[in-house]
């Protein structure tokens, strides 16, 4: 019996001129599913933590049978709104075919604001992951041999830290699990236990080469790890682009001399439950010295185009095999 967020089924959008010419989906439902909550030391220790009820937009193309879908995680600013990428994002794989699923981790955590969502570990969204793929598996117009999960910036834990063996054995179900794997942007500076095990499946990292937000440098070194334990990863980098460079919203440079970034940390996993910085050994906390304020976010075109593109290839490739 599928849940329907607040009772709400959305239904049925079918495609047309005119007004409803800007759709490029032809189904929409609103799901809630059941995930959870917990520190990043509980997620690491393998504990359930407290359940917590969350919801997502899936949105099918047209399709004479059941059709791929990708999972996507919004940023540390939530789902965004026309402007924002993981709608923008929506739009172009809906249009290629793909099906998505936006899921909002905030909403139903309590959490409205960006200094909240800082507060969320962006690895313990892996359960998030987890319960959407579980979800969407079981559903009868989805391929449940085709789903991939995206998330970006924040939501590229989930994108990418899903992929890791230790975390699916301990939160994962093992009869269920993603065909793809890919970050956009998101953070690689903490070195995990057992890191370099990968599910057998495809990770793709995209990444602005001028992001000073979350710098590139750590996924760097993090896919060239992967590549030498035989990890089938592939980075592509993308020259003069900042954070949030798919986001159609920023045509002009906004600065935040607020935000905070790790872009110059490393941190470690020392023990189950236990994240250090690497070079200080003094666990984890947003007030160590390694974080600086003042980032800037801009959309770039031609990097989301390439990213479009880009996308939609691996993607192809990768459901071609299943």
């Amino acid at each position: 019996m599928w849940k329907v967020a607040a009772g709400v089924l959305v239904g049925v959008v079918l495609l047309a001129t005119g007004a409803n010419a800007q759709f490029t989906f032809t189904r929409q439902e609103v799901l809630s599913f059941e995930s959870a909550m917990m520190p990043i030391g509980d997620f690491l220790a393998g504990k359930k933590g407290s359940p917590v009820t969350l919801a997502g937009y899936l949105r099918l193309p047209k399709s004479d049978g059941k059709s791929p879908v990708v999972v996507l995680f919004h940023g540390v600013g939530g789902l965004g709104g026309e402007g924002g990428p993981v709608n923008a994002w929506s739009h172009v794989l809906n249009e290629a075919g793909i099906g998505t699923f936006a899921v909002d981790s905030f909403s139903g955590r309590g959490v409205a604001t960006i200094a909240e969502g800082a507060q969320v570990s962006p690895v313990s969204r892996v359960v998030d992951a987890y319960r959407a793929l579980e979800l969407l598996s079981k559903h009868p117009l989805v391929d449940a041999n085709k789903i991939a999960v995206m998330g970006f910036s924040h939501g590229g834990g989930p994108g990418l830290y899903s992929s890791l063996m230790r975390f699916q054995k301990l939160h994962g179900k093992p009869d269920v699990q993603f065909a793809a794997y890919i970050s956009v942007y998101g953070g690689c500076g903490t070195t995990f236990r057992e890191d370099e095990v990968l599910a057998q499946r495809p990770v793709l990292l995209l990444h602005g080469t001028a992001d000073d937000w979350v710098a590139v440098g750590p996924c760097r070194e993090y896919a060239a790890r992967l590549k030498k334990a035989g990890m089938n990863v592939r980075l592509i980098e993308y020259p003069d682009a900042s954070h949030v460079f798919d986001g159609p919203a920023l045509r002009e440079a906004v600065k935040l001399p607020q935000a905070l970034t790790g872009r110059n940390c490393r941190f470690a996993e020392i023990e189950a439950g236990s994240i250090v910085n690497a070079a200080t050994k003094q666990p984890f906390s947003l007030s160590d010295p390694c974080f600086e304020k003042g980032v800037t976010i801009q959309y770039n075109e031609t990097a989301a185009k390439k990213a479009h593109e880009d996308v939609k290839l691996f993607l192809k490739d990768t459901f071609a095999q299943k």
